[in-house]
C-alpha cells in the first residue's frame, strides 16, 4: 500500500491532492492520502482570515475516496508534523510531498510505482512565470541552486539532498524518523539523511520532480534564512560534514577570523540586505549574507 503523506501550513492543496488522486486510481494501486494541517488556524491574527479561507478550501478534498484532512489546532513544526503523519500511515511505502507544491507530470506516481530502492527521491523543478518571479530572491535562488543541484550530482551525494518528494519503505524510516529537536525551520531532512547514510542505506535519486512554483517575498524569505542559520548553529555537532556553509565556517575559526567576518557583518549587513530585499536581489550577495550572518550569530552566541 502506498501512503502519500502532505503536511500543509497556510496554502491550498486541492489541486495538488486532485492530480495525485487521480494518478493514483490510474495506476491502479492500493494507496491512501493523507493531508495533516499544521495548525494554520493558531497562526497570528494578522493572517486569520486567509488560514480560515485555506482551511475551508482544503475540506474539499475529503470528498475524494481514501483522502483524509487532518486539523491539528497547535502548530507542532516540520519534523514533528512529519512524524505525526507517520503515526497515521497504513502503507507499508510512504510518500513525502510538502502540500505547497504542484505538479504536471502526468507520470508521477507510475515513475515512483515502477522504481525500486528503499529510499528513492524524485527532486524538485522550479516553475513560475520568470517575468512574475524576476525580483524575487527565492527564486532566483532555486533557480540558480536547480542549475547545480543535477540529478548527477544529487546522486554523487546522495544523503545530502532529500529535500520534500521522497518515497521510503516504512520498515527503513521508522515509526519517528524526523529529529523533533527541530523544532524551527530548517537542516530536518539533511538530519534523515544523515542517519541513512550511517545505517548504511542505498538511497537513489530520479528524475521525477515535484514543481516549486509559489514563492514568498523577500523579507519573509531572508527571516526563513536567518531562522535556518540559527538552527545550523544549534547542531552543527550533528551537521559537521553535511553543510557547505558550516565547512566554510570552520575553516575561518579554525583561522581565528571570526571576529573580522563578525566585524565586517556590522558594517555590510545593512547594505547587504537593502539589496536582497529590493527588486533586484543577488544571489552572490544572498550567499555572503548568510556566510556573515552565521559567524555574527556564532561570535555572539559562544
Amino acid at each position: 500500500m502506498l501512503s502519500i503523506l502532505l503536511p500543509v501550513y497556510n496554502c491550498n492543496c486541492v489541486a495538488l491532492v486532485t492530480e495525485l488522486h487521480r494518478q493514483c486510481v490510474e495506476c491502479k494501486v492500493d494507496f491512501e492520502i493523507i493531508v495533516a494541517d499544521d495548525g494554520s488556524l493558531s497562526a497570528p491574527s494578522v493572517f486569520n482570515a486567509t488560514s480560515h479561507r485555506l482551511v475551508e478550501a482544503n475540506k474539499t478534498i475529503t470528498t475524494l475516496p481514501h483522502v483524509r484532512y487532518i486539523i491539528r489546532e497547535k502548530n507542532v513544526g516540520r519534523s514533528a508534523i512529519r512524524n505525526f503523519l507517520v503515526t497515521q500511515a497504513k502503507g507499508d511505502r510512504l510518500l513525502f510531498i510538502d502540500g505547497d507544491l504542484s505538479l504536471d507530470n502526468p507520470s508521477f506516481i507510475r515513475n515512483y510505482l515502477q522504481t525500486d530502492g528503499d529510499v528513492v527521491v524524485g527532486g524538485i523543478k522550479i516553475g513560475g512565470n520568470p517575468d512574475q518571479w524576476k525580483g524575487n530572491l527565492r527564486y532566483r535562488y532555486e533557480c540558480e541552486s536547480e542549475a547545480i543541484n543535477t540529478i548527477e550530482s544529487r546522486q554523487s551525494h546522495p544523503y545530502q539532498h532529500l529535500a520534500t518528494n521522497i518515497l521510503v519503505y516504512l520498515s527503513v524510516l521508522g515509526e519517528q524518523p524526523y529529529d523533533e529537536q527541530i523544532n524551527h525551520y530548517g537542516y530536518e531532512d539533511v538530519l534523515l539523511g544523515k542517519r541513512f547514510q550511517q545505517q548504511q542505506v542505498a538511497v537513489k535519486h530520479i528524475n521525477n520532480p515535484v514543481l516549486f512554483c509559489d514563492f514568498e517575498d523577500n523579507a519573509s524569505y531572508l527571516a526563513k534564512t536567518e531562522e535556518a542559520l540559527r538552527t545550523l548553529f544549534a547542531f552543527r555537532n550533528e551537521l559537521k560534514g553535511y553543510s557547505r556553509l558550516l565547512d566554510k565556517a570552520d575553516q575561518i575559526e579554525r583561522l581565528h577570523l571570526i571576529s573580522l567576518f563578525s566585524f565586517a557583518y556590522k558594517f555590510l549587513s545593512s547594505p547587504i540586505k537593502n539589496n536582497l530585499l529590493g527588486n533586484k536581489p543577488s544571489v552572490f550577495w544572498f550567499n555572503v549574507y548568510k556566510l556573515l550572518y552565521y559567524l555574527h550569530y556564532t561570535k555572539n552566541a559562544i
